[in-house]
């Protein structure tokens, strides 16, 4: 397979605070990857670091073959990235219809298979409100106007950080299985959650994070094998 995200080496602070120590990880064109671990442990930072919102003092991120680490947040993003914030990200004074088509354009390869109406169709919740603002939205109908917003780019990889914090249930299950659809379309998703359950089950591989440093990385397989590990590195 070809290797879609290489992550070597990096090394992020926060002022004189040392939070990502030497993290390493690959994740292959059409893989579905899970970035665990406990709150603090750099899940965020690292994402971060990939999209250039803060800058490492060392290591490299390449992205298709293409190195990203000098390059501004909104460049790497038009190399075919795609990232779906923790908290949604709604803009204040745009309606759902209007966050939808701010966002639409072809991928990478020129192509646009994700579309206006597909999104819709998607999510059907979102059709019955086109004309609200997407703050009025439930904090789960936001979590799908941020994914189909998202998917309208057309990335090679789309990014989610806590894709299903602090949403009911019923509503955690539709976007399981929404992701579920994109990862089976497809699309190379890298996800970052702490609901191993399901993890373990959606992802291709999985990564896990303790103080900034990667303690596991393999696939699903070798997680399953050294479950018990695994779940110890994730318990609070």
């Amino acid at each position: 397979m070809t290797q879609l995200l290489t992550v070597r080496g990096l090394h992020t602070f926060y002022g004189e605070s040392h939070i990502l120590h030497g993290v390493d990880f690959t994740l292959e064109a059409g893989q579905a990857m899970s970035l665990m671990g406990r709150n603090g442990m750099g899940k965020t930072t690292t994402l971060k670091s990939v999209l250039g919102l803060v800058t490492p003092r060392g290591g490299e991120v390449l992205f298709n073959g293409s190195d990203l680490s000098t390059l501004p947040t909104w460049k790497r993003m038009r190399q075919g990235i795609a990232y779906v914030p923790e908290g949604r990200g709604m803009f204040h004074n745009l309606s759902v219809k209007e966050h939808l088509q701010l966002a639409a354009r072809p991928g990478t390869n020129g192509q646009q298979e994700w579309h206006y109406d597909r999104v819709l169709e998607t999510f059907p919740r979102l059709a019955e409100r086109l004309t609200n603002l997407g703050t009025q939205l439930s904090g789960g109908e936001q979590q799908m106007l941020a994914i189909g917003r998202a998917l309208l780019t057309n990335p090679d990889l789309l990014i989610l950080d806590e894709a299903t914090e602090g949403l009911a249930p019923l509503i955690r299950k539709e976007i399981w299985e929404v992701i579920a659809h994109i990862k089976d379309s497809g699309m190379s998703t890298l996800i970052v959650d702490k609901n191993i359950q399901v993890l373990k089950n959606l992802c291709d591989r999985h990564v896990v994070l303790v103080k900034g440093q990667v303690v596991f990385d393999g696939d699903t397989a070798e997680l399953l094998s050294d479950l018990e590990t695994v779940e110890t590195h994730l318990s609070v």
